[in-house]
């Protein structure tokens, strides 16, 4: 895909799936009480990023402005339509975004990989179901994409889910065994990357 715009576009529709189908504070179901970590044990919380955000913002807005370029007759050319349609589209999806970006945090704590709400709260995966917290032991691989310079999703596969529960990931990354996710990049990336190489996550 040479496209440049085309290839931001896909991304950005799989990252848009990604994040309607992962938890969110408005679709999380509730969970029962669960026992609290040690008070010994260690967590990280990654630092948010709205670059992600940012950059969805900035597409909408050059969609904008090309929507309104005109002729020399000073009408508004074909694509007007088009281009109203990306700067709509990712206008709202950068808000989305956003949002998500304030009110979800990923975490490494001693044995495990978790995504929570800002506050510390846990909830269920509306898609396989169980908690969103992956043991180290149990990864086959993860990555960014379309790459780490420039990270659109956080891509990672665990065996942990139980073969009844698995889903089709909406992109094929490897062919291992497992579940595969797929998260915006609503965090700092490089903070990512350091805690999978950290605790020893494995990677392709």
């Amino acid at each position: 895909m040479k496209n440049p715009i085309l290839k931001l576009c896909v991304y950005g529709v799989v990252a848009g799936s990604a994040i309607a189908f992962q938890p969110s504070p408005t679709l999380a179901r509730p969970t029962r009480s669960k026992a609290l970590p040690p008070l010994n044990m260690a967590i990280e919380v990654v630092d948010a990023s709205y670059n992600l955000a940012i950059g969805t913002l900035g597409v909408g807005l050059v969609g904008g402005v090309l929507e309104d370029v005109k002729n020399d007759a000073g009408k508004k050319l074909p694509t007007a339509k088009l281009f109203g349609g990306i700067a709509l589209l990712f206008t709202i999806f950068a808000a989305f975004i956003a949002f998500q970006t304030t009110t979800l945090r990923f975490t490494f704590d001693d044995d495990s990989f978790a995504l929570q709400k800002a506050g510390g709260a846990q909830f269920e995966n509306v898609v396989v179901g169980g908690e969103n917290k992956w043991a180290y032991k149990s990864f086959q691989n993860y990555d960014f994409l379309p790459s780490p310079s420039f990270p659109i999703l956080v891509y990672f596969r665990e065996d942990q889910t139980p073969v009844e529960a698995r889903e089709e990931a909406p992109i094929v990354v490897d062919d291992l065994i497992g579940q595969g996710h797929f998260f915006p990049a609503i965090a700092n990336t490089q903070q990512l990357a350091d805690g999978f190489a950290k605790h020893n996550c494995a990677k392709l």
